[in-house]
């Protein structure tokens, strides 16, 4: 069953439940000092009153000066806030590939490097992939996950529990396991106690709902910088799903292929930092970003029968989800690595692409204050779209974790849409004509990014003499 069938299923409920939960877990621990201050002031006033007429300096007379003394005691209240982060990982999506997992007759997923790399007709028009890849033999998901300190075995260093909001297991084509917060006990061992970390972690979850299993692993992890983390694994699953009648017992070894983004990892001694005092390694973090474009193109995605005069005004959109732009020690840092989850630019009907994981160089520049930036771009998309996607985009934040966008660029490439036996062919967005693939348009619109924080020059980590350096 494919993941669009499962999620026509009503556990579908149950599993968004579970990832709101652990979405809305505590992440930040407050500490507050309440101070009383004690104010003694005493005021002295002197006056002195002459009478007139001649004296005799000579004979020691009574002074006529008046001294008057006030004291007075105030008392105020001094509270002082200190605000620490509250977990050790937060994680908002984590894919991984999986290696040696299919039973023997199954097929592969054809999902690709990290589960993420679909057929561009798979994902849009529901069609059957051309791909015939085994190299991965399915994928593991993780949503909504969180981990916090685990003050078991004599409070020994790095130990957490979490919780996974929602865990999809496909070992291949025809099995699956789903758990919706699953429970996780996990060690770690560092390699490498500085940015971007290096571990090795043991892992075991449980779930109970909807299917009940064990997942058992080993992954050697590098990150996190920037939200994005990458992982090896090794692993073995058994378990049985409720979801399949009759019922059957599932058993998945399995190496893999993992990334994360958004996914935040800190030590047991930055517990005792305060979030104002914490490092940060990358331009940009964010979660979603939407801009309306208006396009060259002759069709638009939301009206693909109407052309040329007829043609809507609004010709499509592009957007990325899971960002992260990562400072690069050139030009003041200002220049930046970064990639998205997912990358979407649909210019239209027949001008559009998808990317997964692309690479975009970024130059950061604020001309007016760090409240303004100027961002032109370059990046590359290699599939399931491949295409390469230029432009410069003006940020305004609006809000702590929001800012309005203005984006002028140029996309040219291919969609990745193949007809059978027709190769030279695609779809156009509506699936209603067969068009040349390849496309190339210049783009103006307006957008804005949600749950995006900006950081300016001076948040960076770099440049300040710190032991990375």
């Amino acid at each position: 069953m494919s993941l669009k069938t499962y999620l026509h299923r009503p556990l579908l409920l149950a599993c968004f439940i579970a990832l709101v939960a652990t979405g809305c877990g505590t992440i930040t621990r407050t500490e507050r000092d309440v101070y009383t201050t004690t104010t003694i002031d005493t005021m002295v006033t002197q006056r002195v009153t002459n009478p007139p007429g001649e004296r005799d300096n000579g004979i020691i007379a009574p002074s006529s000066r008046v001294e008057n003394r006030v004291r007075t005691i105030g008392y105020a209240d001094s509270i002082k806030v200190r605000e620490y982060p509250n977990f050790i990982r937060w994680s908002l999506f984590e894919g991984v590939s999986l290696l040696g997992s299919a039973a023997a007759g199954s097929e592969s997923t054809r999902t690709g490097l990290f589960g993420l790399y679909r057929d561009v007709n798979e994902l849009l028009f529901g069609e059957d992939s051309e791909d015939t890849s085994q190299i991965f033999d399915g994928y593991m998901f993780r949503m909504g996950l969180m981990e916090w300190k685990l003050d078991w075995f004599d409070h020994a260093p790095d130990w957490t529990w979490g919780i996974t909001g929602l865990e999809i297991i496909r070992p291949d084509a025809d099995r699956r396991l789903v758990g919706a917060g699953a429970l996780t006990l996990t060690k770690r061992f560092y390699l490498s106690s500085k940015i971007p970390y290096i571990s090795i972690r043991p892992s075991v979850s449980l779930s109970l709902l909807p299917s009940q299993y064990v997942n058992t692993s080993v992954s050697a992890d590098v990150g996190s910088i920037g939200g994005v983390n990458l992982r090896a694994y090794v692993g073995y699953a058994f378990g049985s799903s409720i979801l399949d009648s009759p019922s059957e017992t599932i058993t998945v070894p399995y190496a893999g292929l993992g990334v994360s983004v958004m996914d935040f990892l800190n030590r047991e001694e930055e517990l005792d930092t305060e979030w104002k005092y914490h490092e940060h390694s990358a331009w940009e973090i964010g979660a979603a970003e939407i801009v309306f474009v208006g396009s060259q193109a002759d069709r638009s995605i939301f009206a693909p029968r109407k052309s040329g005069a007829d043609a809507l005004l609004m010709k499509g959109l592009t957007a990325r989800f899971g960002i992260a732009d990562i400072a690069l020690p050139i030009f003041d840092y200002r220049l930046s690595l970064g990639t998205a989850l997912a990358n979407i630019v649909f210019l239209g009907s027949t001008e559009f692409g998808i990317g997964v994981l692309p690479l975009r160089l970024t130059y950061h520049w604020t001309p007016l204050s760090q409240s303004f930036r100027v961002e032109p771009f370059a990046e590359v998309n290699f599939a399931p779209s491949s295409f390469f996607h230029a432009g410069v985009r003006m940020a305004f934040p609006i809000a702590d974790q929001m800012a309005v966008h203005v984006t002028a660029g140029w996309a040219n490439g291919n969609t990745g849409s193949r007809v059978p036996g027709l190769e030279e062919f695609g779809f156009s967005i509506d699936q209603r004509r067969l068009v040349d693939p390849h496309f190339g348009a210049i783009y103006l619109g307006v957008g804005a990014s949600l749950f995006d924080h900006l950081f300016s020059r001076k948040e960076l980590r770099y440049g300040k003499g710190y032991p990375h350096e």
